[in-house]
């Protein structure tokens, strides 16, 4: 029999079990347009996570399934973008092609994003100097944060504000850098300010201001809530490290 045929056989065994199973109707779509490729991701999301528990194989098809999903979502926001054009079209595409690496995309859509009604737009500013300080365009991205500020002097984000701080540390301006990174560790809500304030000053040889706030890093985290030290552990993890 033709591999076609197989395939087919295959694909409809897959979709009975789709159904008698009672998973997601969006398995019959990849089955149908997709009878091989759809077949094969099925049972890699689906069947074998049942004949293997463990962790490890838990962990593997978790990473398979969210990138089928990741795929599919990517998709169908380039459709959306291509038939509509609209700004929030080009910002969810752009934000798809940012988790992707791919920030030269998403500069480019954000920037055509910042016209009309948006051309002031904070966040839209805000994700623009995102993607331009991962493309290293760190004079860029203190433009755009610099208009950020002057058409929306209300504004406020904690996040922008760490991003404006490593902005001006990427280019060398120790102090600016420091005047903002002391105001972030005042009242952010984590401790990765504090965290880039002591590399940056660890790396301009004061080893004791540094060595001050890695320690304070840990000495937070052990008098906050499981919550918190949960949430920000990458940060804390570093710190104690560091000591």
């Amino acid at each position: 029999m033709p591999i076609i045929g197989f395939s087919l056989i295959f694909s409809i065994i897959a979709i009975v079990h789709v159904i008698k199973t009672g998973r997601s109707q969006l398995w019959i779509m990849a089955l149908l347009s997709l009878p091989g490729l759809g077949v094969l991701a099925y049972l890699i999301v689906e069947i074998l996570p049942e004949l293997m528990q463990g962790r490890a194989s838990r962990k593997v098809t978790g990473k398979l399934s969210k990138a089928l999903h990741q795929g599919r979502d990517f998709n169908e926001a380039k459709n959306d973008y291509e038939l509509s054009g609209s700004v929030q079209s080009a910002c969810n595409l752009a934000e798809l092609h940012s988790e992707r690496g791919e920030f030269s995309e998403a500069e480019g859509l954000y920037q055509q994003s910042l016209v009309g009604l948006n051309e002031r737009n904070p966040d839209i500013m805000h994700k623009l100097a995102s993607v331009q300080f991962e493309l290293n365009k760190f004079n860029d991205a203190k433009q755009t944060l610099d208009k950020l500020i002057e058409k929306n002097p209300q504004y406020k984000n904690q996040d922008a504000h760490l991003l404006y701080a490593r902005t001006l540390d990427a280019m060398g301006d120790f102090d600016a850098a420091s005047e903002e990174y002391q105001t972030l560790v005042k009242y952010y809500t984590g401790p990765e300010p504090a965290y880039r304030f002591a590399k940056m000053l660890q790396q301009r040889g004061d080893t004791a201001a540094a060595a001050s706030l890695f320690e304070d890093i840990i000495k937070k985290a052990k008098m906050s809530p499981g919550h918190y030290q949960s949430m920000h552990s990458e940060w804390i993890s570093k710190a104690r490290r560091e000591v």
